[in-house]
């Protein structure tokens, strides 16, 4: 069959623009040596403005739009069923290419016929090789390693790390049978015989059912290191989320189920279904509890405390060790410690970044409410207020004691993410641009250092040059590390990255010119650093206002829905929209106007009320919402949530179209 191109690349991408552009950017400069190549982007419904942007920065780029988000499998055959070409590079929008990596590749895949798909070495955006760029098939052993940490503690080892080929070295060609979808260089002969992704997997799991088929079919895959890539893992998706559980253990069990059906694989398919149940049981847990350890904590040791007073005070004020047998008194000091567990983190006591006022507002609040329920019990419950004000002392006291031991134990990892020293490598005009994004991103910047790309001389602004950048990291202590893409090769980049190992953070910023892209860890979404206002929206605490005060208003409301059903113009929206609401689909009030006027803005569900309408007069310029979507997003108070929702009852029941939600979930 004849081709049109030599290379055709298919990325699918869903709200990572700023990641795209960088992808996009290093396959421009790519050394093709002549190679005819086409590129598309299949767009997943994106709402941060992606095929805009494309359409007008990357006019030579294939888009399709879809409506929906309608997984990997399905968008990128859309693509390749459009395409004419002789291999097609299956390649995620959160990856950056060093400038010799596409034409290594198709090399290698001209003079070896017999190699039917191939991948590389890959790094995560802390500099750390990622074992998924080779992989084995799934089977019993390997997956019982792989699903229950065996391989994460002998990663070098032939017996326990089979599932990530461990024993390979990760700078050595060999044969492999697994590729990573990041980056998959197949030969369209091969996908002519095999067919192309298999649609019932949305997202996890394509990647090996494909390179299944590709091996029994009679093709080699090979995992070619010659080169190496970036892949930002988990920018496309959260990997913590229920969401990114239920995908790839979902994904996991169609896999089984489609190629382990019959004889003694039976019991096989019957294993890994066991085991994947367990595994994902147990990562919801893990996150469960590393999500809420402190508050899980902070509950058990109030309520163990208030146990001990309440025995202590029936021996020694009551002489009566059993003095409260006949009570309730253990649903009163639940119910008391729950309240205090939920002001605290109400106020803001668990963030990252809190204060002593948060934890003070919270211990307050709780303490207030502890009281009032206590006093709102009938007589029979109200077993001692002694202990409540007992109470009050000691959560006051274990919580200032565990955030005081919490501080000093985390001292040393605190310390060395409390003060960032940064190294910008960048030309002059460069490094002052990226600086001001740094400052106006980071408050706790210590030392900002300046290292040329090249050989730079110009010793009054530059400290040193990228060929000493690991000793300086060394030295100076640095925590921080940002390459300007327009001044130094992605080749030099990755380079740089997997010399200074993984304890520095690397961020990269250049052509999409207001940001810097970064990833400290490749289980943690990526981090975009860009010229933003400072959108008070967007903090948490501010965040669990809006969402309580949805919960709270909208639970209020629904006793008065057949007066509000007359003022809403008799629309049944009404109802539903209440109740959707509390159950956190839709928020009361919201960003209003098209997707282009708030998708820069800090996500919000879809409003009920959109913020622009809300009020009775406007004067109508052509950026309108877009202002007023700002001025919401800056000034965000609860009271002005309530102030909105009073005034404009009769827009309750106005028709959400889903298609609006700024969307959190998976790929």
């Amino acid at each position: 069959m004849k081709y049109q191109n030599d290379l055709g690349i298919v990325i699918v991408n869903y709200n990572v623009r700023h990641f795209l552009v960088q992808c996009l950017q290093s396959i421009m400069t790519s050394s093709l040596e002549g190679t005819k190549t086409e590129i598309w982007v299949v767009d997943n419904a994106s709402v941060d403005g992606s095929c805009a942007f494309l359409r007008s920065q990357y006019p030579e780029v294939h888009i399709i739009e879809n409506t929906e988000n309608k997984g990997f499998s399905i968008a990128n055959n859309q693509a390749i069923r459009l395409m004419s070409s002789e291999f097609i590079l299956l390649l995620n929008p959160d990856t950056i290419l060093q400038e010799d990596t596409l034409n290594m590749c198709h090399a290698y895949m001209k003079v070896h016929e017999q190699v039917g798909a191939l991948g590389v070495r890959m790094i995560d955006g802390a500099g750390k090789f990622l074992p998924e760029s080779k992989r084995q098939i799934p089977g019993m052993w390997n997956s019982f390693c792989k699903l229950f940490y065996l391989s994460d503690l002998f990663p070098k080892s032939k017996v326990f790390s089979g599932y990530n080929l461990g024993h390979l070295p990760e700078d050595e060609i060999n044969e492999v049978e697994v590729l990573c979808g990041a980056f998959m260089y197949i030969r369209s002969s091969v996908l002519e015989k095999t067919g192309l992704l298999d649609e019932s997997f949305f997202m996890y799991g394509e990647d090996i059912d494909l390179s299944h088929r590709i091996l029994k079919e009679g093709y080699k895959i090979v995992y070619f290191p010659e080169t190496s890539i970036i892949h930002f893992k988990g920018e496309s998706t959260k990997k913590s989320s229920i969401n990114y559980i239920k995908s790839f253990y979902g994904a996991m069990s169609i896999y089984v189920s489609k190629h382990f059906t019959t004889g003694t694989s039976r019991k096989f398919t019957r294993f890994i279904h066991w085991a994947i149940g367990a595994r994902a049981l147990l990562s919801g847990i893990g996150r469960f509890i590393k999500i809420g350890f402190r508050q899980i904590l902070d509950f058990l040791l109030i309520l163990g405390g208030l146990s001990l007073t309440k025995t202590l005070w029936a021996t020694y004020y009551f002489h009566a060790p059993g003095y409260y047998d006949d009570a309730p008194i253990y649903l009163l000091l639940f119910t008391c410690s729950t309240i205090w567990v939920f002001f605290l983190w109400f106020f803001g006591h668990y963030d990252k970044k809190n204060s002593t006022k948060n934890t003070l507002t919270g211990l307050f609040w709780g303490s207030v409410v502890s009281l009032s329920v206590y006093a709102l019990l009938p007589e029979y419950l109200r077993a001692s207020r002694a202990l409540i004000v007992f109470g009050i002392f000691w959560t006051f006291l274990i919580t200032v004691l565990i955030k005081f031991v919490s501080n000093r134990v985390m001292l040393k990892t605190e310390n060395m993410y409390e003060r960032k020293n940064m190294i910008i490598v960048a030309s002059k005009i460069n490094a002052v641009h990226l600086e001001k994004i740094l400052n106006n991103s980071f408050s706790d910047i210590e030392n900002i250092y300046y290292v040329a790309p090249d050989q730079n001389t110009d010793a009054s602004f530059y400290h040193n040059s990228l060929s000493n950048l690991h000793f300086m990291i060394q030295s100076l202590q640095i925590t921080d590390v940002i390459f300007s893409s327009d001044d130094v090769s992605f080749k030099e980049i990755i380079q740089s990255m997997s010399q200074c190992g993984s304890k520095v953070r690397f961020k990269i910023g250049g052509d999409d010119s207001l940001s810097i892209i970064g990833s400290d860890d490749k289980n943690q979404q990526g981090q975009l650093y860009s010229f933003e206002l400072p959108y008070v929206i967007g903090h948490e605490q501010n965040k669990r206002y809006k969402r309580m005060t949805d919960i709270i208003v909208s639970f209020v409301l629904i006793p008065f829905v057949p007066f509000l059903f007359v003022s809403c113009g008799f629309r049944f929206a009404l109802i539903a929209n209440l109740f959707k609401t509390f159950f956190g689909i839709f928020t009361l009030v919201g960003y209003g106007g098209k997707n282009e006027d708030y998708n820069f803005l800090p996500s919000l569900k879809s409003g009920i009320i959109k913020y622009p309408m809300s009020q009775k007069v406007l004067s109508y310029t052509p950026d309108l919402f877009r202002n007023k979507n700002i001025e919401y997003a800056k000034n965000y108070s609860f009271l002005t949530d309530i102030n909105i929702i009073w005034a404009n009852l009769y827009k309750l029941g106005n028709r959400v179209e889903r298609n609006e939600l700024s969307l959190e979930s998976t790929f």
